[in-house]
């Protein structure tokens, strides 16, 4: 049987959702149709386009056959984070080893697949293909029009990779999800919609964190766009405008500090939610240190709060810089 008619032959499913993104899409289906590994097919799910997004995937569809597939949410899933949980609880990706995810918006580097899928194959003949393993790789910032902003996202956003431990991903998210590849194991174990979850990344992270490995390849493999719809959300500057800003002072958005406040209560409780979420569906699979922490980590919520910073350092429910586990412990509701 042909890759035309069993799709799932293809080793590497790349589920790219979309939604009124007919300035970018062809640019990043084209970016991903010309990479250096060629077994990939693409699944590309709408979330109910009133542009020409649609229109422009089905020539794609037609001039590339059997590696893209169309699907149509109806109804709209709403946001990114549901579109892409429920492609991977619904099993879009097939037969395939391999998944990868991808914004409508970026460009890949030729090379992005093979180099993230060798650091896969590397961890699984250590590991073994039925552990979770999840990859991760660093971006290159752009404007809408492909100029440089910065080389590297990772240090554009202040981040650190290395905290991929459960505790640390609880708080802080490391893993950018058009920068991933999983593997089927990990992918088999997202089969359920989370009712709440912070970032579809995020979550797969913490799946990954709780059950198998991570590894980042600490190279720029695609460009990641930022225009109006998704601008970043880490400015740059110094840690003291940073601290001040919590308290609304010298911010460039001139938020308040009652705004501040409520978008921490916000932040902090989409957080718990999470956490909860964790709890319910995988707290059977489990082992009674990681269901310790989970429930230490939403018990911060009810204590006061010399309890919440007690709790915050017992369990290493920190940030990667210290005045960031400062202002937590400060403001975390």
């Amino acid at each position: 049987m042909d890759k035309e008619s069993k799709n799932s032959s293809y080793e590497v499913t790349v589920l790219l959702c979309t939604y009124n993104g007919e300035n970018y899409v062809k640019q990043q289906i084209d970016s991903i149709l010309g990479q250096s590994y060629e077994d990939i097919r693409i699944v590309v799910s709408d979330d109910g386009s009133k542009d020409g997004t649609l229109g422009i995937v089905e020539a794609l569809k037609e001039a590339n056959s059997g590696r893209i597939e169309i699907l149509k949410q109806n109804p709209p899933c709403g946001s990114a984070q549901k579109h892409f949980l429920k492609l991977l609880a619904e099993g879009k990706y097939g037969d395939s080893k391999y998944v990868m995810l991808s914004d409508q918006d970026d460009v890949w580097n030729p090379d992005k697949v093979e180099k993230t899928l060798k650091q896969m194959k590397i961890l699984e003949a250590v590991y073994g293909d039925d552990k979770p393993t999840l990859v991760h790789c660093d971006s290159e910032v752009v404007d809408q029009e492909l100029n440089p902003i910065s080389p590297s996202y990772v240090t554009y956003q202040k981040m650190t990779p290395a905290r991929k431990k459960l505790n640390q991903l609880l708080v802080q998210n490391n893993v950018v999800g058009g920068a991933m590849m999983i593997n089927r194991a990990l992918a088999k174990l997202i089969d359920r919609e989370p009712e709440h979850c912070v970032m579809h990344d995020q979550w797969i992270a913490l799946v990954a964190a709780a059950f198998g490995q991570i590894r980042f390849v600490p190279e720029s493999l695609y460009k990641y766009r930022q225009h109006g719809n998704n601008v970043l959300g880490a400015e740059k500057g110094s840690r003291i405008m940073e601290i001040l800003g919590r308290f609304g002072i010298g911010r460039k958005d001139g938020k308040s500090k009652a705004e501040m406040d409520e978008h921490s209560r916000k932040v902090y409780e989409e957080m718990f939610q999470q956490a909860r979420c964790f709890l319910e569906i995988y707290g059977d699979r489990l082992t009674a240190k990681q269901k310790a922490l989970l429930e230490n980590f939403v018990s911060i919520q009810e204590r006061n709060r010399l309890g919440k910073i007690y709790i915050i350092l017992r369990y290493g429910f920190t940030y990667n810089m210290f005045h960031r586990t400062v202002g937590e412990c400060l403001f975390i509701r």
